[in-house]
């Protein structure tokens, strides 16, 4: 294994399949001098499998010290969200990633309908730095209007941190949102408005299905790949254009509502693609940066589709995680029935 200046960088090992009682000849993995025997799947003492996790724990920390980042940002998170029957499910898995990140953090938390005691009291279980503010209008059904008011959800959360004067990196944690550990670490190379990739967990059609066409079977709509959103870059690594969903078999199908009538998909690129220096949003720093938009103006655009929008020249997004090579936040957006009351509130 050769030691990686990336401290979350990890090896692919082919692991037998279940059904492989006897190692093969070609079961060894040389490294160095010496040979690696790989074990039957599943390790037969689990004592043993949790060892190797935390000597793998230890080598990754001691990485970290040696050749990570010296003098890493605060991650200011921006998470908009609202009181319904699965928020605990889903706020829930958001509030444990960001409690594993290895860097000073602060938790934006903005609330449709006002800041609520249910939402208060699950945030404050996170222990983290955290500020709760809250807006008046409530979540609407549709799902138009839903991406309209999220949007204002998030400069909200853009002002908070322009008033506070908030040194860090921001990012977009939705509570639909599920990260890898590693996009921590990528972000940290941010200088000032980056881009990464973000999966698509969308609904999979069934080919044989009879309400597709016999075009959608042609291009295989029942069997494509996971959609990915984000920074299409040529061979050079340069940022050349987007990877969007409405290009993808799925497009077209996105639905009105979010409840059990349709599959959720996302519209237009996803907000939680996009991380961004916070001293973009200084009043100083817009001053000498011609390519910012000022935050104010965007309080009287109708309908804000991205964090694109703070920038009048695209050309300075820095694209991530391997030029948008690596998919390290996933979207799955499944919501309760709108007439669900178990669990009340």
């Amino acid at each position: 294994t050769v030691l990686s200046s990336n401290p979350m960088v990890t090896n692919n090992v082919e692991v037998p399949v279940a059904n492989k009682t006897t190692p093969s000849t070609n079961s060894r993995v040389v490294v160095g001098r010496h040979g690696i025997l790989i074990r039957p799947w599943p390790h037969p003492n689990p004592t043993e499998v949790m060892k190797a996790h935390r000597l793998i724990e230890r080598v990754q920390k001691e990485q970290r010290a040696h050749f990570g980042f010296k003098n890493p940002r605060t991650v200011i998170a921006v998470t908009p969200t609202y009181v319904r029957t699965f928020q605990t499910l889903h706020l829930t898995g958001v509030m444990h990633s960001l409690m594993l990140v290895p860097y000073d953090l602060v938790w934006i938390v903005v609330e449709a309908g006002g800041v609520t005691n249910e939402t208060a009291s699950l945030i404050a279980k996170s222990q983290l730095r955290t500020v709760h503010v809250g807006i008046k209008q409530r979540m609407p059904n549709s799902w138009e209007e839903r991406h309209k008011l999220e949007a204002k959800m998030r400069l909200r959360a853009l002002r908070v941190v322009r008033e506070e004067k908030l040194d860090g990196i921001v990012m977009f944690a939705d509570d639909s949102n599920m990260h890898s550990m590693e996009l921590f670490d990528e972000i940290q190379n941010v200088k000032w408005f980056g881009a990464v990739s973000v999966g698509i967990l969308a609904h999979s059609e069934d080919p044989d299905d009879s309400s597709l066409t016999a075009k959608e079977k042609e291009d295989g709509a029942g069997s494509s790949p996971v959609p990915v959103q984000g920074p299409a870059c040529n061979a050079s690594n340069k940022l050349v254009g987007w990877h969007t969903f409405n290009s993808l078999p799925y497009a077209g199908k996105s639905a009105t509502y979010i409840d059990d009538r349709a599959t959720v998909l996302p519209r237009k690129l996803e907000w939680a693609g996009f991380v961004l220096s916070s001293r973009l949003l200084w009043k100083e720093t817009e001053d000498k940066l011609e390519w910012v938009n000022d935050l104010d103006l965007l309080d009287k655009v109708e309908d804000i589709e991205s964090p694109l929008s703070l920038l009048k020249d695209h050309s300075v997004v820095e694209p991530l995680g391997s030029c948008g090579r690596q998919v390290l936040i996933w979207w799955l957006r499944v919501e309760a029935r709108a007439d669900s009351k178990f669990p009340p509130r």
